[in-house]
């Protein structure tokens, strides 16, 4: 037993830390499901009774809130898989571990880095949309005679 876990180390190591990350999803996804579907049901009942009221709620922007997402979920996702390719790299014993492993986090570095950058972008760009937006209203209502 001890010679088996000896020389099988890396792809037991490997095979334990999948299973934990399976097992940390399948806790974490259905909680997920659950309270977006309670902020679904909660804005729903928002709108209508400001509906019953006469007064119609602005429509949410889903586009600021999906380039929020773009920014902070990319990078996060990014750093996972280049630790996960790493980890099968030192584990497998490569002979040139430290310029793949370079390369490995340097390219998850630059696209970690361009899309914060392009999701600030997007959100910059958004904002000022919707200022335009909002001064082409005011403009309007100041052109109509009272």
């Amino acid at each position: 037993m001890g010679t088996i876990i000896e020389t099988h180390s890396g792809e037991l190591t490997i095979l334990v830390m999948v299973l934990m990350v399976l097992c940390t999803l399948m806790v974490i996804v259905p909680q997920l499901l659950r309270a977006h579907l309670r902020k679904c049901e909660l804005s729903h009942e928002e709108h209508m009774k400001a509906l019953e009221q006469g007064q119609p709620l602005p429509v949410d922007d889903d586009r600021s809130r999906m380039a929020a997402r773009m920014a902070l979920l990319v990078p996060m996702v990014v750093m996972i898989a280049a630790g996960t390719v790493t980890c099968f790299i030192v584990v497998r014993g490569s002979d040139q571990v430290f310029t793949v492993s370079l390369a490995i986090w340097v390219v998850a570095g630059v696209v970690s880095l361009a899309a914060i950058t392009g999701g600030l972008a997007l959100l910059g760009r958004l904002a000022n949309l919707e200022s335009e937006a909002e001064e082409e209203e005011e403009l309007k209502e100041d052109s109509f005679p009272r």
